[in-house]
């Protein structure tokens, strides 16, 4: 293989330090990187986005391999043998979390890119060692006796050998053996998580100060002699039980930080001295007037230039973030950067509220990485709208804080960077802690695992805020302790209800079905229908009863009247899913008819639930499968409709994102977040850009793709938190061809392109009339109606989404009466109480009132910040299955009925 290659070397002499005094832009060096492994028959494949769209173990994408994980599981395949990538990533949590080294060193980053190539099954370690050391050596021009190798050293007690294969490697290439060093398993040995695929590696160390021999210093974590590059050879799977076990095929994965090599590659102690940090220094001083940045630090990490790195790293990694479509909101990390870069801007710099500043620096960032990472500049003026939120945001909350909170300002000022000021319970957790700080520090810089869980527990603090405030004052969380403290709790607490019993039948099923050694569920004909004369035909499926299921047990043969589950070799149901709910319908055989209520998906066998109307049905029946046309026909007008609606409202508020939805035969709903309000006149304009688009006739089309080249393409729509697939459905349609659009009309280049398991029309013409409608507070005004004096206590038919706001309105329609309203919102039940005043005289209250819910279906009851408990309170449960806690919602109901009928 490396003999195809064609290198263009670059002949300069040497400078004083043996390294090519030649300039080397970042650009060069990455274009350099990525056309070197391209003539090596390497597919270049473009960064992933920095939220790690299918893989929920992750808040950031934190390494190149991170998009190539599922190949590593052995989940999907790669059309091509290798790749090579410049991976945008960030590290500010978890097992890589370098926020608080950024600006107090010369090489840790919140955000970096991550050049690297990949080989899945195609070649090994000879290859990858030698293409590593031609790149370095003869491309970059790095003298080999400033660069040193180390390797595996074995491991007795896991049995693993030391790797003596990649040590005459690295001979066979001239490094001699005292620059090829041999460490154990914390070096040498990478693993994916607790378990999975893993190997030894080897890596590549610069030494920049050209000691004659530096050895001895490799690893210490010093500055001047540093980790280049980790050449990964995955070749074993750790199991659940710890043993490792040979894999079939073998990988290689690599990585190096383009900021380290790039300041390498010009002499640079410092990352920050290169061209990706000094433009930003440069507009930072132009914008504030301080000195220049000069390279300096400080014990402290207060001076000037510590600032300037804060600064810059911090705009450069939330640049990326946003322009990616992470939202502040659904990032706690990302709201406490933003927050991090708007006072350093303030107390530092002088910037002041307004003045846009940051936003100006954004530009700074597009205008260096953007030609490499197009969406920057694409999605720059999306990045400048929350910027300009997020800044009138903090400040609004600085105004308006108490005078608890000013104190504690007082003491700690980087308090006020925390993403999440408001919560209740802070200010009582930051004096709870306060006391105990220098105890900690003299000890083992920890925040004990009993007090964490005592934030967490008492307080009310999520993991995010305390991980944030042990940080702020100089400790680390102890994970270990919190966790154990965690479950030893949920121990005590745990009870056995419902919902713990059917998911263990659940798992129980599944077990059985896997012992059984029975096929998952073909649902493909669940996408596959037609029109013909404008009306869409589904054909029903004719397929074989696998199992059978009643009151949780299996059994051969059911008969009338009785309420069954039945799996089937193949299925044309949709089961719920994406929001969209599931189908109804009928199973038949000549003389037996299941009328089919509900489908469930366990994972992969779809079963199939309803009543036996008439006759018998066993295993091993033929049945013919046959969906309710009307339902699915509504569902899937309305989930096109939901597309749609989504791309006009980001086009006409120019950034909106979709939080949650939820589509029905005969309406749907979607939660939306905007940064601008959502009026009378936007509402209208949504509307009738919609008709059009219904009128236009659009086809609406979908494409199966593996997840990693769907996002490589341009303009898709993706949920922030949302777990895709491995492969995906892509529904794409436009508002009119591309040729037919003119330039009076902007809105006409609508088009749509979202992934969804969903099912939908073949045209938007489909869609019928389309309204917009507030539905929730319908719903409530009717009950209302409907009892027009005493208590009003009800569980609400809408599902719509989690915004509290919507619930304040339901209780806010008839203020002078008690009112009790529960709703189902994403997998939780949340509940909001209101009693009048004059009801106080009599003993009652809001809290008690909503007390008598949580004592029946578990869960948090809590006043509203800095209102009275007794007038008002909110509730909320634990993630739950609606399905199966209906008997427990009527009792709660009946339980707070004889509560306020007291009064």
């Amino acid at each position: 293989m490396l003999g195809k290659v064609n290198i263009l070397r670059v002949i300069a002499p040497p400078s004083r330090l043996g390294i090519c005094c030649l300039h080397w832009s970042s650009k060069r060096i990455r274009s350099s990187f990525i056309d070197y492994f391209k003539a090596l028959d390497h597919h270049h494949v473009r960064s992933s986005p920095v939220i790690p769209w299918n893989d929920p173990t992750l808040t950031f994408v934190n390494a190149g391999m991170n998009q190539f994980k599922p190949v590593f599981l052995g989940h999907t395949q790669r059309a091509y043998p290798c790749a090579t990538s410049s991976q945008k990533c960030i590290r500010v949590g978890g097992k890589h979390n370098d926020l608080t080294d950024v600006g107090n060193d010369s090489y840790h980053h919140t955000f970096f890119e991550m050049l690297g190539n990949w080989s899945f099954g195609d070649y090994f370690k000879k290859e990858a060692c030698s293409m590593a050391w031609t790149l370095l050596t003869e491309v970059y021009q790095l003298p080999p006796n400033r660069l040193y190798v180390t390797y595996f050293g074995g491991d007795e007690t896991m049995g693993l050998d030391v790797d003596n294969e990649v040590k005459d490697i690295w001979r066979s290439l001239g490094v001699a053996d005292n620059r090829i060093i041999p460490f154990g398993m914390k070096e040498n040995f990478w693993e994916m998580g607790m378990y999975g695929p893993c190997g030894p590696c080897t890596e590549i160390h610069y030494d920049r100060l050209g000691h004659s021999l530096a050895s001895d210093r490799v690893n210490l974590g010093v500055e001047d002699l540093i980790e280049l590059w980790n050449v990964v050879f995955i070749q074993y799977e750790r199991l659940k039980d710890g043993s490792l076990k040979s894999l079939d095929t073998y990988y290689v994965d690599t990585g190096m930080g383009l900021e380290r090599i790039t300041a390498v590659l010009n002499n640079k102690i410092s990352n920050y001295d290169t061209d990706l940090f000094m433009p930003i220094f440069s507009a930072i001083e132009k914008m504030s007037g301080r000195s220049a940045y000069t390279g300096k630090f400080s014990e402290d990490g207060r001076c000037l230039d510590t600032a300037y790195r804060i600064l810059a790293d911090h705009v450069r990694m939330f640049t990326v973030a946003l322009a990616d479509g992470m939202f502040p909101e659904d990032s706690h990390k990302l709201r406490r950067i933003i927050r991090r870069a708007i006072n350093i801007g303030g107390d530092q710099f002088g910037f002041l509220p307004g003045k846009n500043c940051l936003i100006d620096l954004t530009c700074i960032v597009a205008e260096s990485l953007g030609e490499t990472y197009t969406e920057l500049c694409d999605q720059l003026a999306k990045v400048h709208i929350i910027l300009d939120h997020e800044e009138k945001y903090f400040y609004e909350i600085q105004e308006k804080l108490s005078r608890d909170w000013k104190d504690l300002l007082l003491q700690r000022p980087e308090l006020k960077t925390v993403s999440d000021l408001q919560t209740p319970g802070m200010i009582e957790g930051i004096r709870e802690i306060t006391g105990h700080i220098q105890e900690w520090k003299n000890y083992d810089c920890k925040l004990p695992g009993n007090m964490a869980f005592k934030l967490y527990d008492t307080y009310g603090l999520h993991a995010d805020l305390i991980e944030e405030l042990a940080e702020i004052y100089g400790l680390t969380v102890d994970e270990e302790g919190f966790q154990l403290t965690l479950d030893k709790s949920r121990q005590k607490t745990k009870i056995i209800g419902q919902k713990r019993l059917e998911t263990f039948k659940k798992e129980e099923l599944l077990n059985n079905l896997v012992a059984l050694n029975l096929p998952v569920t073909d649902d493909s004909a669940k996408y596959q229908y037609r029109t013909s004369n404008a009306r869409y035909q589904f054909t029903p499926v004719k397929t074989t009863v696998l199992l059978l299921l009643q009151d949780g047990k299996l059994i051969e043969k059911v008969t009338g009247g009785k309420r069954v589950g039945v799996l089937l070799e193949a299925s044309n149901f949709y089961h719920e899913a994406g929001g969209q709910e599931g189908d109804t319908g009928r199973l038949s055989t000549n003389n037996a008819e299941i009328d089919i209520t509900g489908v469930d998906n366990i994972s992969g066998y779809v079963i199939h639930w309803g009543i036996l109307e008439k006759g018998e049905v066993a295993v091993g029946d033929t049945v013919t499968a046959t969906i309710c046309e009307t339902r699915r026909i509504g569902c899937m007008q309305h989930h096109s409709a939901t597309h749609l609606l989504n791309s006009a409202l980001k086009a006409l508020t120019g950034l909106s994102c979709q939080k949650s939805s939820h589509v029905a035969p005969d309406y749907f709903y979607i939660q939306i977040r905007t940064y601008q309000a959502l009026d009378h006149d936007i509402i209208h304009k949504t509307e009738e850009i919609i008709k059009r688009w219904i009128a236009m006739k659009s086809p609406i089309n979908r494409r199966t793709m593996n997840i990693t080249e769907m996002l490589q393409e341009p303009n898709i729509t993706l949920l922030p938190g949302e777990v895709y697939p491995d492969t995906v459905h892509l529904i794409t349609t436009k508002l009119v061809d591309d040729g037919d659009i003119s330039k009076e009309d902007e809105f006409l280049m609508l088009s749509s392109a979202e992934p969804c398991c969903g099912t939908h029309l073949c045209n938007t013409g489909d869609i019928g009339n389309f309204i917009i409608t507030n539905i929730m507070v319908n719903e409530m005004k009717n009950i209302i109606e409907l009892q027009q004096d005493g208590p009003i206590l009800h569980l609400m038919q809408t599902n719509f989404g989690t915004s509290k706001a919507v619930l304040s309105k339901a209780t806010a329609l008839a203020k002078q009466r008690p009112i009790l309203v529960l709703a189902k919102s994403e997998g939780v039940i949340k509940g909001r109480a209101t009693i009048p005043e004059e009801f106080l005289s009599c003993g009652a209250s809001a809290t008690a009132w909503m007390t008598c819910v949580s004592e029946v279906l578990g869960g948090r009851v809590k006043a509203p910040r800095g209102q009275n408990p007794l007038l008002v309170c909110n509730f909320r449960s634990k993630k739950t299955d609606f399905t199966l806690i209906e008997t427990k919602l009527r009792e709660a109901l009946k339980s707070s009925k004889d509560y306020i009928d007291d009064f």
